[in-house]
């Protein structure tokens, strides 16, 4: 991949898509968009040529929870084989197994470490 690690991050929470996208905007090697709902985010990448290299997702949303959105921007073209972090501050091993079955490349715990995040992220999605 050449550039920027392009990232979708996904959250209804505002002040956590904040923390999230001030602590991203530290690594100059990250191009963050952000969404406030899963509706927004597959609106998004159904509208746009920017692709993602990396989708991250809170869980618990409404409407559209985690699991929906990353199951819609699946199937959108390009989207199929993006790695997918899910963000959450409830999850239990037999959770994170489910996530991980519906494809995910890892789970971050809330509350994490801002200054942790982008190498959390890279690191999660570099694992087989």
């Amino acid at each position: 991949m050449t550039g920027p690690l392009k990232l979708l991050y996904v959250d209804d929470d505002r002040d956590i898509r904040t923390i999230v996208e001030m602590a991203l905007s530290l690594d100059p090697t990250i191009d963050v968009r952000t969404a406030i709902s899963g509706q927004e985010a597959v609106a998004f990448a159904a509208t746009t040529d920017w692709r993602p290299d990396v989708l991250v997702l809170d869980i618990m949303m409404p409407g559209m929870d985690g699991l929906a959105t990353l199951r819609a921007l699946r199937e959108l073209p390009g989207l199929g084989a993006t790695p997918a972090l899910f963000i959450t501050a409830k999850a239990r091993d037999a959770d994170i197994a489910r996530y991980r079955d519906e494809g995910a490349a890892g789970v971050i715990l809330k509350p994490f470490d801002p200054l942790q995040l982008a190498t959390e992220i890279r690191t999660l999605i570099a694992r087989p």
